[in-house]
């Protein structure tokens, strides 16, 4: 009998936390989080080179937008907004880029827009990295800033 008056005996308040399957679950969900995190795309990466001038930056926006959007078909669209409202598809030269048109394209933009000095290079996703920066090369012979943006 208990002489403390506890009818049901005395009870242990000492337990054991099993830990390992919370650790488990949060291995999982760390590992979840890391791969899912390489699906994130970014929507804009500026490329360009800034130029050294030593003089005041004009405000004005540029009287067009040129977009370059390179297909998987390896066709070339120049779309420009703004003043000029266009759409230039360049085919492509077998399994090539049209480099020499899309040039030929930008530099007839340049002179009757000299203002300009930027365009968005927009490839899908299946285009390899080294087309695109060839491409992006070409670009920059006439506009020396060249933003990379998704579709």
């Amino acid at each position: 009998m208990s002489a403390g008056g506890n009818s049901g005996g005395s009870k242990s308040q000492d337990f054991e936390l099993n830990l390992a399957p919370i650790i488990d679950c949060f291995t999982v969900l760390v590992t979840f989080l890391l791969a899912s995190s390489t699906f994130l795309t970014i929507g804009i990466i500026d490329a360009g080179i800034s130029a050294g001038d030593a003089g005041a930056t004009d405000n004005t926006p540029p009287p067009i937008q040129i977009t370059v959007t390179m297909q998987r078909d390896h066709h070339i669209r120049i779309k420009t907004e703004g003043k000029l409202k266009q759409t230039i598809v360049i085919p492509n030269h077998g399994t090539t880029w049209g480099k020499e048109d899309l040039s030929k394209h930008l530099q007839d933009l340049k002179v009757k827009f000299p203002t300009v000095t930027g365009l968005t290079l927009s490839p899908d996703d299946e285009i390899a990295y080294g087309e695109i920066i060839d491409v992006m090369e070409v670009a920059r012979k006439t506009q020396p800033a060249v933003l990379l943006g998704g579709p």
